[in-house]
């Protein structure tokens, strides 16, 4: 029985990650290396291997992180597959400081990783900053004093964490540095983080309202949520048009194969409005999740295409 209970832990402790937001990250991670080697940066495996590590070790940080600070807040509502955090620590309080401890453990590897590729690959220090900065916006999305989530900068937060540090730091890995290129890469992918966020965000409004998280779905609702995850969608779609039609990176790659596969999470989009009901809002949550996904992993197979071409 004793053994049996170990077991049970381990496996809890694991179902705290809540792998399938971080397996996400990765696919984000490589469409920006991606787009570094097909601006002309070399491909490396090790250092790709290195640089996700570090990304990835700060990104699972964050769903232990989340849960212990969020661990009143989660007791309000139901968890769904995408929202409401794990459920782990409220069937079992024990874990809630093994959870903390394990967010800091994470989170200073990382660092750690940081700064040896840094030295290793004879990089700017400015890198290892990005790898700071990027571990501390997930430590204080929910973490005191600053609680992003709690002070109606979540939305901002998580655009800039996934729309632009996570693929961000694939193409500093590859290239060394962030440029215009990369800027301007950025934007349809900002547009997906607050698309992102918004749509868990959904589910969680009447225990966020309950919470005191001042976020844009408890203060205005999920009707106009929806039109923004709809509009977000739809900016991005034009904007990949747009880098076609300009050719503003004057690259082998077409733009409208990107637009063509961005019209999955812009077809989710479209489902979910007039969907406002609480009933619907965990669905569309997961099917908006799986879609931004799915455009993930068809544009690093069609970037991988190009780049074997």
């Amino acid at each position: 029985m004793g053994y049996y209970s170990i077991h049970e832990k381990v496996i809890n402790i694991l179902k705290l990650g809540r792998f399938f937001f971080v397996m996400g990250g990765f696919f984000l991670y490589s469409v920006g290396a991606l787009f570094a080697v097909l601006t002309g940066a070399e491909l490396e495996i090790n250092k790709f291997l290195l640089g996700y590590l570090i990304l990835f070790l700060g990104h699972l940080s964050v769903s232990y992180s989340n849960d212990y600070f969020d661990f009143d807040a989660d007791k309000l509502g139901e968890k769904t597959n995408v929202s409401g955090g794990s459920g782990i620590l409220q069937m079992d309080p024990s874990l809630r400081n093994i959870s903390k401890l394990i967010a800091i453990s994470l989170i200073l590897i990382s660092i750690i990783l940081g700064f040896i590729f840094t030295i290793n690959y004879n990089y700017p220090w400015i890198f290892l900053g990005y790898v700071i900065f990027g571990n501390l916006l997930g430590w204080f999305y929910t973490a005191p004093p600053i609680r992003l989530s709690y002070r109606g900068l979540g939305e901002i937060s998580t655009m800039i964490a996934i729309g632009l540090i996570v693929p961000g730091m694939g193409y500093y890995v590859m290239k060394g540095l962030i440029d215009i290129n990369y800027l301007l890469f950025t934007i349809p992918l900002l547009m997906y983080g607050i698309y992102f966020i918004l749509s868990v965000e959904i589910p969680d409004m009447e225990t966020d309202t309950a919470s005191g998280k001042k976020g844009f779905v408890t203060k205005n609702g999920r009707k106009l949520s929806l039109k923004i995850i709809f509009m977000t969608t739809l900016f991005a779609t034009l904007a990949y048009i747009i880098f076609q039609m300009t050719d503003v990176f004057r690259l082998n790659v077409n733009f409208f194969v990107v637009s063509a596969l961005s019209l999955i999470p812009l077809l989710f989009g479209t489902l979910g409005l007039n969907k406002e009901s609480r009933v619907n809002s965990a669905k569309i949550a997961f099917n908006n999740l799986n879609a931004l996904i799915l455009f993930a992993v068809l544009v690093n197979v069609y970037f991988l295409i190009v780049t074997m071409g």
